[in-house]
Order: C-alpha cells, then sequence, then structure tokens
C-alpha cells in the first residue's frame, strides 16, 4: 500500500512538473480577454462533468479546448484548461491536492499536444475555414487529444488502485468513435465565433451542455440499473427476513476481495450484481420451506436446492445482467464437483463464482441467525482454509481473510425484530441450516459457534 502511495505521487510530480513547463511558455503568448473567456467555458463544462465510475468522471472540455485550438493555437488551449482547477480543487473528496494538481497538468498536456499535431499539420488556420485539409487535421488532433487522456488517466488508476491498466484505458474506443460529433460542434462554434466577438466566445459552452445531456442519459440508465437490482434483493427479504442485509454484505465483501485479487472495475462491478442477487431465486422457493421452523425433509430440500437455479432463470431476460447469470446459477457448486443443484466441478467456475460463494458462505457463518448464533470470525476463517481446495478456491480464501482483517470485519445480528416476524414462522429456519450442512460444514461447527473527457 505505501510502495503504490510512493508511485501514485511520483507520477503526478511528473506529469505536474510537464504542465507547468507548458503552461509558462504558453501564457506569454494568448491575448488576455480570450483567454479568460476560455477560461470561464472550460470551468462551465467541469462543473456540469458527470461521474462515469467510481473514481473517474468525464467532462466535454475537450470540445472547449478544440475550439481554442482552432481559434489560436496549442497556447489558448493550455491556458484555457488551467479553468478546471478550481472545480477539481472543490470536488477531490480525498488526495485533494494530488487530484488537483493531475486533472489540471493532464488538462494542459493533452491540449498542449492536441493544439501541436493541429498546427503542424496545417500551419496557420486557412482563410477558406473550414476545408477539408483543416477537418482532417482537427479529427487527428480531437482522437489524438482523446488517447493521450485516457492513456493518463488509466495510468493514474492503475498505479492509485489494483485497476489494470489497459482495463481503464480500451475505454478509449468508444470515446474516439465520439470524436467526430464532437469536432462538428467545435467547427460549427468556431464559424459562427469568426463573425462575432472574442465575447461570443461564451456560447461554446452551450453546444458542450447539450451534449452532455447525452452523458445524463447515460448515467441515468445506469442508475436505473442499480435501482432494479435493489428492487429485486428488497423483493428477497421482505420474503426472507432472516438473511436482512445478507446480499449487501457478501456484495460488499465481494467487491473488496475482487479488487484485492486485482480484478478489473467492469468485472468488479458484475461481481456486485452477482452478489446482490445470488439469492433471488428464492422468490419462487415456497415461504413454507425458507422459513419452516422444523427440519426439512427430502422433498422440501429439493425444493430448496432449486433456488440458484430459479434465480439464473430470473435474470435470462434482463440484458445488462447477463454477465451475471453464471453467477447466481453455480453460487453453491464446489471445486470439487459435490455442490448443488448442477454438481459442476471447478472447470465450470469462473473466478467471480468463487470470490462469491467464499463470501457468501463466510457471511452466513458469521451472522446471528434466530436458529444459532454467529461464528467469531477466526472460527469462519479456519472454516474456509479447512475447505480450500475443495470447496473454496485457496486464493480467494486468502484474499478474502487479508480484507477481513484489512477492514475488521465483524458478525452481525440479523435476528429480526420481533414486530417483523410473520405470524406463522418459528424461531428456527432449517432451510439455511440444512444449506450450510450441505455445503460442507458440519452441523456441530454451524451450530456451536457465534466517451468523452475523462479525469481521475
Amino acid at each position: 500500500m505505501q510502495s503504490r502511495e510512493v508511485w501514485l505521487r511520483s507520477y503526478v510530480t511528473v506529469v505536474s512538473m510537464i504542465a507547468i513547463g507548458l503552461a509558462a511558455l504558453s501564457v506569454i503568448d494568448v491575448d488576455p480577454t480570450t483567454a479568460i473567456v476560455v477560461v470561464l467555458a472550460v470551468l462551465v463544462s467541469e462543473f456540469f462533468s458527470s461521474k462515469f465510475r467510481q473514481n473517474v468522471s468525464v467532462s466535454l472540455t475537450n470540445v472547449v479546448l478544440l475550439v481554442a485550438v482552432l481559434l489560436d493555437g496549442a497556447s489558448l488551449a493550455v491556458v484555457g484548461a488551467l479553468g478546471g482547477l478550481p472545480v477539481f480543487l472543490t470536488r477531490a473528496v480525498d488526495r485533494r491536492i494530488s487530484r488537483t494538481v493531475f486533472n489540471t497538468s493532464q488538462y494542459v498536456i493533452c491540449a498542449w499536444i492536441a493544439g501541436t499535431a493541429y498546427e503542424i499539420i496545417t500551419g496557420e488556420l486557412p482563410a477558406a475555414f473550414p476545408d477539408t485539409s483543416s477537418l482532417v487535421a482537427v479529427m487527428g488532433a480531437a482522437v489524438l487529444y482523446s488517447v493521450v487522456n485516457h492513456a493518463l488517466v488509466a495510468s493514474v488508476v492503475a498505479v492509485s488502485t489494483t485497476d489494470r491498466f489497459l482495463d481503464t484505458f480500451r475505454t478509449v474506443g468508444p470515446s474516439i468513435l465520439m470524436q467526430a460529433p464532437y469536432v462538428g460542434i467545435a467547427v460549427l462554434t468556431v464559424v459562427v465565433l469568426e463573425r462575432a466577438s472574442a465575447w461570443a466566445l461564451v456560447l461554446m459552452a452551450v453546444p458542450a451542455l447539450v451534449a452532455r445531456f447525452g452523458l445524463l442519459a447515460f448515467q441515468q440508465l445506469d442508475r436505473s440499473y442499480d435501482q432494479l437490482v435493489r428492487n429485486l434483493v428488497k423483493t428477497i427479504e421482505i420474503k426472507d427476513l432472516y438473511t436482512r442485509g445478507h446480499s449487501e454484505r457478501v456484495a460488499d465483501l465481494s467487491v473488496a476481495v475482487a479488487e484485492e485479487l486485482g480484478v478489473g472495475y467492469e468485472e468488479r462491478r458484475v461481481a456486485r450484481y452477482a452478489a446482490l442477487l445470488h439469492d433471488v431465486g428464492k422468490i419462487g422457493v415456497p415461504l413454507c420451506v425458507i422459513n419452516k421452523s422444523g427440519p426439512l425433509d427430502d422433498d422440501e430440500f429439493e425444493e430448496m436446492k432449486r433456488h440458484p437455479t430459479i434465480g439464473a432463470d430470473i435474470l435470462r431476460d434482463i440484458h445488462f445482467l447477463e454477465p451475471a447469470i453464471d453467477i447466481v446459477r453455480y453460487h453453491h457448486e464446489r471445486l470439487d464437483g459435490r455442490g448443488y443443484p448442477h454438481g459442476v466441478d471447478e472447470h465450470e467456475l469462473s473466478g467471480i463464482v468463487r470470490i462469491v460463494t467464499a463470501v457468501d458462505a463466510f457471511d452466513a457463518m458469521t451472522s446471528t441467525r434466530p436458529y444459532r448464533r454467529a461464528m467469531p470470525v477466526a472460527d469462519g476463517i479456519a472454516e474456509l482454509r479447512r475447505c480450500a481446495g475443495t470447496q473454496f478456491d485457496p486464493q480467494v480464501v486468502e484474499a478474502l481473510v487479508r480484507c477481513v482483517e484489512r477492514l475488521d470485519w465483524t458478525p452481525t445480528d440479523m435476528t429480526p425484530a420481533s414486530g417483523e416476524m410473520p405470524p406463522d414462522v418459528g424461531v428456527t429456519s432449517a432451510a439455511l441450516s440444512r444449506l450450510e450442512r450441505e455445503d460442507g460444514r458440519p452441523r456441530e461447527q454451524v451450530q456451536s459457534g457465534p466517451g468523452s473527457e475523462g479525469r481521475w
């Protein structure tokens, strides 16, 4: 962890030193009035940025800086890039100085590279702008800006987290495809501004704000996905009061374990969805079986063992949850093939399945239920290690142990309040108890223990 912090500081220092040099060389070459307006336009664009993922936000500052390149070359774009500094400073919730310095610096570098590329290709802006050569040049500058921007952001994410550089950088593809409409907006803006005063430059923020609605639509869709998943989880927990909060805890710890193992962002996102929904199949299991106060007979137990298959069927037609289906289907399987309901072995179990399986079992063991006390965390860890290699993946188990120690994980009392218990539910739920025993944990052990612009 300390080594990662050293790499982060070194990387930010190098990027910032390059940016300071470029800004110092550029500031003497720009018209102050025009520069002020470009700075304000960048500030507005950054103020209305949108969150793209956990530690990366996007804005349409690239449109503003591209207009600056077309109007007065690289120098104006470099100075304009400084406009994001106040927003970066107020928005950063952790590593405030590092984030502010890096985000401002990488904008300066991107602006200089794009502007210089444009100037090299075309020389001075043609009088008949926009002609064919200038359009080709501005498209090239836009693509180069996007590539450099993504490379710098992917690098800082890679040195500050466990995410791999390529996992973050690969998002550059869709972003490059989006450069065509951005170039169109920029060219149209310049054509209009050439016939207006310098202060009309503030109008460049208008098309950027219009284009931002596309980002907001994407963001809203993402939120809708999350809300759908949470509503499904609520449906499970209303039916099975004894596991309330279980899905959320399994999701949080599964993501932590995935990050510990170096799993990329997109796979961690799939892991979270799958962990939240791993018990969604209980919707199709009769309530009298889930909350039965006595032991389950063989037929009832077979009914309960169907919930992974039922869950996979429920998610089958939900497109964005397709990557999570096999995780839900196989979360009670074992490496040795003795799990249920399909009896598949390790060759069918992906890394995310193995993570969710281990975390699900650990949380079940270390949570207090009406029919037993929680197993101490130390005993839960010992049980995971005992079953490593047969039921659980040894690497996953050790990563989980490191996360539990780092997060200071404590057992959770999941006994529902008396007013929440349905009148026909007894004090013991035999369903989960038997499932736990069938998962390879001896009964006595279970019962005896307690596209667009990116920035960092």
